[in-house]
């Protein structure tokens, strides 16, 4: 099981976030727990394997959500050129998507979106003054989860999350780290739950040094809508962390005030 450095140890602060994770910085947790989860949650596994290489859904997401970004705080026509880049690459990507895959629909209806995008892209980048209307839109297809970002931390977008033990539910707000594999929960929160400790695990952050934190299963994580059932959680820190065991086989999209999840 793998953290982000931004909530481990003493609770360093977390690191911003970027819509394309190349150089993200993670920590190690190594476990010898052989225990099970219960007989509800026997499927869960603890592995978190890494995605196809050639997952071109996916990566076209992620390039259209680091265009999104950089158009949020462009200030110059280099801002938009680079944000015009990111929108070629996602569309170009798409295209890539092959008709065998169960995201090849949803893939067309995206090319069509972002070459709109694009073209409001070009304009920003040339000087031109773009005045824009939006209508409401449905869903578009494979969206998996719309989760709320409440406020940012150090970058990271803080989201509101349902937590599930043994003593019922409870709603807390959690960091939504990309640059985590792993999830990441304080002390009050498991004792509120009623979480079982069910050994511990030795973790290595981003300066090197190793703390032990306990571990244990949560019923269920619920964020936007999508609900994770049998989650094996570290516990430690002053601020939960929601990790990619959670939503780490999705296409993320980030804008300034929502997170969308994409099969």
């Amino acid at each position: 099981m793998l953290l982000g450095a931004g909530g481990c140890g003493q609770s360093p602060e977390p690191q911003a976030i970027q819509p394309i994770a190349d150089e993200t910085t993670q920590v190690q947790i190594s476990s010898s727990a052989e225990e099970q989860p219960p007989a509800s949650n026997s499927s869960h596994s603890t592995t978190v394997e890494a995605s196809p290489q050639n997952d071109y859904f996916r990566d076209a997401v992620n390039r259209a959500g680091s265009a999104v970004s950089i158009g949020q705080t462009a200030h110059s026509e280099s801002d938009w050129q680079l944000a015009v880049n990111r929108w070629q690459q996602a569309i170009e990507l798409m295209g890539q998507v092959p008709n065998s895959s169960p995201n090849y629909a949803t893939a067309q209806t995206k090319i069509k979106e972002y070459q709109n995008n694009l073209k409001v892209a070009q304009q920003r980048a040339s000087g031109e003054t773009v005045q824009t209307t939006t209508a409401p839109a449905s869903p578009p297809p494979g969206l998996v989860a719309q989760i709320p970002i409440l406020q940012r931390r150090g970058g990271t977008p803080l989201v509101p999350v349902t937590l599930k033990g043994q003593k019922g539910s409870q709603k807390v707000t959690m960091l939504f780290d990309t640059g985590a594999t792993g999830t990441l929960i304080t002390p009050a929160m498991a004792d509120a739950l009623g979480v079982v400790i069910v050994d511990q695990a030795i973790v290595t952050i981003a300066d090197g040094s190793q703390v032990t934190m306990p571990i244990g299963y949560l019923d269920y994580i619920e964020v936007g809508g999508f609900k994770r059932e049998g989650v094996l959680v570290a516990i430690g820190g002053d601020v939960g962390l929601l990790g990619q065991d959670v939503y780490g086989e999705f296409g993320i999209s980030m804008g300034s005030q929502v997170i969308n999840l994409y099969r």
